[in-house]
């Protein structure tokens, strides 16, 4: 009888136990992942939703279904306006929920779509090109054109670039097509046309198994669609390391 109760006792205990961890488990860890995202992305507007079956796997980091979206994430220099990932199977590093480190290293389907708008984009140049601090940028179905007008050696000008999105080695860029520089004070164009590629921001510093597919040209941002290829080998999710140079 003693040992009937003692066992009765004990798969009550265990059911009660799946119980809370099924309550418990999905939302902590959602929270979890939510700060890790945030230290990697640099924003606050952070949505997770994770679901595990049964849930105590996302403790170790397996996680059956995940979706996330998140707005003004800084991608290296890159704000992106919209950053929206499905994943299914994934696999993070064990301690993903308690480093404050995002990583996916292994997943059965991984999705991301990301936005990026003209002021996205106008930002990155301001701060990265001296001569185009006060940047206005338009964004079309067929083309980025950019006009600024700075003052080259103290003299007046206008640049006027006009450029197209581009996706190359996993890495989002942008490849100018005619920059112009004319010289107010003068009237006379001395810029010519003038070749170039800016990358914008290299999607192996993700730290998940994500390809670059496509850059797409839509009236007043670019849609960036990443994927999940399958057969690849992504290693541990860690973000590279950069080669040396062996000369």
């Amino acid at each position: 009888m003693f040992m009937r109760r003692l066992v009765n006792i004990f798969g009550l205990s265990v059911f009660v136990f799946v119980i809370l961890a099924e309550v418990f488990i999905p939302p902590l860890s959602s929270r979890a992942l939510s700060t890790a995202i945030k230290n990697s992305l640099k924003t606050d507007e952070v949505t997770v939703s994770g679901r595990s079956l049964p849930a105590v796997l996302m403790l170790f980091g397996q996680i059956d279904r995940v979706d996330i979206e998140t707005h003004k994430g800084i991608l290296g220099d890159l704000r992106a306006d919209e950053l929206v990932l499905h994943g299914e199977g994934v696999q993070m590093p064990t301690d993903v929920l308690t480093n404050r480190n995002f990583a996916i290293t292994e997943a059965d389907k991984l999705e991301l779509e990301g936005v990026v708008t003209s002021d996205d984009l106008e930002e990155f140049l301001r701060r990265k090109i001296d001569k185009l601090q006060d940047a206005k940028v338009v964004i079309t179905e067929k083309q980025v054109v950019a006009d600024a007008t700075p003052k080259l050696m103290g003299i007046p000008a206008d640049i006027h670039i006009e450029g197209v999105f581009f996706v190359e080695d996993n890495k989002i860029c942008l490849r100018l097509t005619n920059v112009k520089i004319k010289k107010i004070l003068f009237g006379q164009d001395i810029g010519g046309d003038l070749g170039g590629v800016i990358e914008l921001y290299d999607f192996s510093r993700l730290n998940m198994p994500l390809e670059l597919d496509s850059a797409t040209h839509e009236e007043g941002r670019v849609l960036l669609k990443a994927s999940r290829h399958p057969g690849k080998t992504y290693g541990t999710g860690a973000a590279p390391k950069r080669k040396e140079n062996t000369r």
